[in-house]
């Protein structure tokens, strides 16, 4: 077996599976503990396009890739009428039909992209450099690190891992439903507002003291995947959707537009791709106010230059169309 195959194999065995411990020793999250996504959903909806579950009008399906959730076909509402920063970008809300396909349960891990690295297939993240500021938070090579989502790449880096594994990067659209289901809900639980319950967020004290405290729920990094599961999950069980970190799609960045259709893919070039989700860092404070965590939300990514790292608080999951 060559030296390919032989990291496909060992990804296999440990990427983007069920069982993903559900909590870490630094979670700071509180609640009632029943876990069942969509029970705080703040009563989203009762449009034509579902019941606040995820299945809708849509038949269920089955993913027959390991650590992918399946997302049937069938229409969702996407984007929104403007909840407050950059809404230019996110307007208008409308119905677009997206054909079935599958996405990453969890973010990339630094484990499974060091198999990828490690068998030739992928080039190593950004490691930080105490003497440029713009590789702080980045962690590649630090012990400990594997269980953590993966940060500090490019875009192309993260398609060079998508397609080793034979997928792509997600479109935009195929996240955004992945992560709201059928019933326009503004995050992936439902409507009500993001807490350390749901998501690893910045606490609502970031301005009373040292923010990198704050970040990551107190833990001043973002989180295990699947840390916030299953009470923050997506309808459709996909985790840390929002916050954690913000992912990079497939998509290059361009105004709202009308009429995107079926199975939309954004504008054909540009400076940017589309960064979803929120991060780590993101408060509910900005939220409230149309701020960086709900699923609508528009972010730049990929840097206005090839090979300008994403970040500390920017990682990817993988999709597959069939």
């Amino acid at each position: 077996m060559g030296a390919g195959g032989a990291w496909l194999v060992a990804l296999a065995l440990t990427s983007c599976g069920p069982n993903v411990p559900k909590g870490s020793q630094d979670t700071n999250v509180q609640g009632d503990g029943d876990g069942e996504p969509g029970d705080g959903d703040g009563d989203p909806g009762d449009g034509d396009l579902g019941d606040g579950d995820g299945d809708g009008h849509e038949p269920p399906c089955e993913s027959m890739h390991e650590g992918m959730v399946c997302i049937p076909a069938g229409p969702f509402i996407m984007g929104s009428n403007g909840l407050g920063l950059l809404k230019e970008r996110e307007i208008p809300e409308q119905v677009v039909y997206l054909s079935q396909f599958h996405i990453d349960r969890h973010e990339v891990t630094f484990g499974e992209y060091r198999l990828c690295v490690e068998a030739g297939n992928c080039s190593p993240p950004v490691a930080e450099d105490p003497n440029d500021i713009r590789t702080s938070g980045c962690r590649w090579g630090t012990e400990g690190i594997d269980a953590y989502p993966v940060a500090c790449v490019d875009w192309l880096q993260a398609l060079e891992y998508c397609n080793a594994r034979g997928a792509e990067l997600p479109t935009e659209a195929q996240w955004e439903k992945a992560g709201r289901g059928t019933d326009g809900r503004h995050y992936a639980w439902g409507n009500e507002g993001p807490t350390c319950f749901y998501a690893s967020m910045a606490n609502e004290t970031i301005g009373d003291q040292d923010p990198y405290e704050g970040w990551g729920c107190d833990t001043g990094m973002p989180q295990r995947p699947g840390s916030h599961s299953p009470q923050g999950d997506s309808p459709y069980g996909v985790q840390d959707m929002v916050g954690n970190v913000s992912e990079v799609v497939a998509d290059w960045l361009g105004p709202g537009q009308l009429n995107l259709g079926t199975d939309p893919s954004g504008p054909e070039s540009g400076p940017f791709k589309v960064r979803k989700g929120g991060s780590y860092i993101a408060t509910q404070l900005y939220d409230s106010n149309g701020g960086y965590l709900h699923l609508a939300w528009r972010g730049q990514g990929g840097g206005p230059h090839p090979g300008a790292h994403l970040g500390a608080s920017t990682g990817f999951r993988c999709a597959m169309f069939e």
